[in-house]
């Protein structure tokens, strides 16, 4: 299913009230990751990048690695919005006996490895992946979302380098770069310096665009797929984006009532 720019930009507002209706059944998601990453799903999903209707365990198509695996809800999100998930089964997001749960998990629908959140694991599953592709002459590609936050594992370098040294070119890797983690905003908790100049030293194409444009992210996605080398899109985004009271922080959450009443006003 692909769609032009204004198709996604509709489908794009009507997930982030989703995102937002999720958190009104339950709290404890990570609202601001979901928030932020909105417009990079929907450049991979809304295109035909990536497809909600593979099945498990397919050969010969497109992966996806979402190593911020708390952001999660932003997928199903879009995946409601595109017709692919139900309202009443987003309401059950994290409950006992849901496939929706709040990190991927094994039998998670539309992503294909669990992981466990901002530790950098996702990307060296996804390098793996990348590398094993390689070896078994598949074509396909393998799309890694990451936040910054994560980036302050080694694990997640050391994994980087091993791309590079490969020369992964059927990797694609997108950062989210909202600039605040867990424990507040990034520069203040482990400054990443100069992102775009560390990719670059270790042999990646980079290009950096506004992550909430969403043309933008389509475009430096077809840049990267054409490159020769393993390449990285650091998209630029506001953690929390579209709720003010938590655009830019560190919060998380908000209350049943808080988010409810949110969901009319968003876009």
């Amino acid at each position: 299913m692909e769609r032009g720019v204004l198709g996604l930009d509709e489908l794009i507002c009507k997930a982030r009230r989703y995102v937002v209706l999720m958190a009104g059944y339950d709290p404890g998601i990570h609202l601001g990751s979901s928030l932020s990453v909105l417009e990079i799903v929907a450049a991979l999903y809304g295109t035909g990048r990536l497809k909600f209707n593979v099945a498990n365990g397919a050969h010969n198509r497109n992966y996806f690695v979402l190593s911020k695996g708390h952001a999660i809800h932003a997928v199903y999100a879009l995946a409601a919005a595109m017709g692919y998930l139900t309202v009443d089964e987003l309401r059950e997001t994290g409950s006992v006996g849901s496939r929706l749960q709040n990190h991927p998990e094994v039998d998670t629908p539309f992503v294909d490895v669990p992981n466990s959140g901002s530790l950098g694991q996702g990307i060296s599953l996804a390098v793996g992946l990348a590398l094993g592709l390689r070896l078994r002459g598949e074509p396909g590609r393998v799309y890694l979302v990451t936040g910054d936050g994560e980036l302050d594992e080694g694990q997640s370098w050391e994994s980087f380098a091993v791309a590079a040294h490969y020369g992964l070119n059927n990797l694609v890797t997108i950062v989210d770069l909202n600039n605040v983690q867990l424990d507040g905003h990034s520069e203040e908790v482990l400054r990443k310096g100069d992102l775009a100049g560390r990719f670059r030293s270790l042999g990646f194409e980079v290009f950096e665009v506004d992550g909430h444009d969403v043309a933008a992210i389509i475009s430096a996605l077809e840049k990267a797929e054409n490159s020769t080398k393993p390449a990285v899109v650091i998209a630029r985004t506001v953690r929390g984006r579209g709720v003010p009271s938590i655009e830019d922080t560190a919060k998380q959450r908000l209350s049943r009532d808080e988010a409810l009443s949110h969901v009319n006003n968003i876009c």
